[in-house]
């Protein structure tokens, strides 16, 4: 009786189709970790959003000023998405915006999103809406 085992070619085989498969999905899987990424974008302005109207009923005016509105850094909280807010018309209008950073930059169609006091979403941005999906 033969003592039948594995051929070099069966095994050279294998590891082909092995690595045809990661070279497959591995993008796939950095795509997708990018796109959840931006649900931290999203969640982060409609915090601000609220905080900042929050303010308004409080002291009558809108803030620029992060530390004010809760966030101590200029980062969301992963770090990567930095936050702007910019004031308009006195203190009564503002726009809010995060902007991709580090390894989110890879993140091509969705590098920045915005929200402003009427609830305009990419309102002055060529991001499209579907990034807030």
């Amino acid at each position: 009786m033969q003592a039948r085992g594995v051929t070099l070619i069966e095994m050279l085989i294998v590891v082909l189709l092995i690595g045809i498969l990661g070279a497959i999905a591995y993008p796939a899987y950095q795509q997708y970790v990018l796109r959840s990424y931006r649900a931290e974008a999203v969640k982060t302005l409609l915090i601000l959003a609220n905080r900042q109207e929050q303010r308004l009923a409080d002291y009558g005016a809108y803030t620029a000023d992060l530390a004010q509105l809760g966030f101590v850094q200029s980062l969301s909280e992963s770090g990567r998405y930095r936050i702007t807010v910019e004031l308009t018309a006195g203190q009564f209008a503002y726009q809010l915006r995060v902007t991709a950073e580090g390894p989110q930059t890879q993140d091509r169609d969705c590098l920045r999103f915005s929200l402003n006091h009427l609830g305009q979403r990419n309102h002055t941005l060529t991001e499209p809406l579907s990034c807030w999906n």
